[in-house]
């Protein structure tokens, strides 16, 4: 009951298709990070301290190449690399803050004040409300 064809791989929904081509610890993270503005390398590092600067490194040119992440380079010497995200991650978003949202309730926790590019809702069917209402 594969209906979903990327990369010639069947996927049977679009999170199956969404975990294989977002598979891996720190892309959502990365991308969180990178909602209000292009941020240089050392301050990806910086703002998620504990990936190490190969993984980041890694998960960075994966981004890239699914076309989440786009790399700018400024002349220079040395020339300034700078990340944003591209539109298909921009649309992720709401999903994203979504998620936030719901990994703080899990503890208690309100979300913080979130800039407002953070705060995008999501337009969901009644069914998508209800299955969301039940986690």
């Amino acid at each position: 009951m594969s209906d979903i064809k990327y990369n010639n791989k069947w996927f049977r929904s679009g999170l199956e298709l969404l975990n294989e081509v977002l598979y891996g610890k720190w892309k959502f993270i990365i991308i969180w990070n990178l909602i209000d503005k292009p941020l240089r390398f050392s301050d990806l590092r910086k703002n998620i301290p504990s990936i190490t600067d190969r993984m980041l490194s890694l998960q960075l040119k994966e981004l890239e190449e699914g076309n989440f992440v786009e790399r700018i380079v400024a002349e220079g010497n040395p020339p300034k690399i700078d990340y944003k995200l591209t539109q298909m991650a921009i649309e992720m978003i709401p999903a994203l803050s979504a998620l936030e949202s719901y990994g703080r309730s899990i503890i208690g926790l309100k979300s913080k004040n979130l800039k407002t590019t953070k705060l995008a809702m999501l337009n969901l069917s009644s069914e998508e409300e209800s299955f969301f209402d039940q986690l």
